[in-house]
């Protein structure tokens, strides 16, 4: 049987720096966060799970047709844990995936494609964790295996993963990105982002 894979988006946050919420921002035709629906719902085996918080119903109302699982942190000012942990809380009591996914609303260069190479290389080496490696960092879009679940379920400040992925380095494996890390927290960032596309 096929391993199935919860893709969790966050998108919780407020935009502070972007001064609008980010999630709504036009791209491509669509919206960023539309964008990243876009691209996890082209992958097989595998549900969209989508955290949302600040702007609740503006956003909401962006996404409401879509294909996925929408969830409500309210505690989205405690951080990207929080989100986390509220996302993964749902897909661990499903109880029916073998991993998760976990991917940001603000990332739009990253695709189907790339996420495919994560899953294959999860499916292929059997790590428990698996980043994307970018010239200086790495992290998301990363993927987590089941049995770390409950740990993730706790996290809550605004450290995101950071705490399990320390605890568990050698079950980590980083895979090389080939698209460049880019994700849209300002004005000129996002100008910066349609001059590409």
């Amino acid at each position: 049987m096929m391993p199935k894979t919860a893709i969790l988006i966050l998108a919780a946050g407020e935009s502070k720096r972007m001064g609008e919420p980010k999630q709504l921002l036009p791209y491509n035709n669509s919206t960023l966060l539309l964008h990243s629906i876009e691209q996890a719902k082209n992958i097989k085996y595998a549900d969209v799970f989508i955290v949302i918080g600040a702007h609740f119903a503006d956003v909401f109302k962006s996404i409401r047709g879509q294909k996925a699982t929408i969830l409500k942190n309210n505690n989205w000012e405690d951080g990207m844990g929080s989100s986390l942990s509220k996302g993964i809380e749902l897909i661990k009591k499903k109880n029916s995936y073998d991993r998760v996914l976990v991917t940001l609303a603000d990332t739009p260069l990253v695709n189907t494609e790339h996420y495919e190479e994560l899953i294959s290389l999860s499916d292929a080496t059997g790590k428990r964790i698996i980043l994307t490696n970018y010239d200086e960092v790495s992290g998301v879009p990363a993927i987590f295996d089941k049995s770390l679940f409950n740990e993730l379920s706790l996290l809550s400040d605004n450290e995101g993963a950071k705490p399990v992925v320390k605890k568990y380095k050698k079950e980590v494996l980083k895979m090389d990105s080939k698209i460049p890390f880019f994700d849209i927290d300002t004005q000129e960032a996002y100008q910066k982002l349609l001059n590409l596309s």
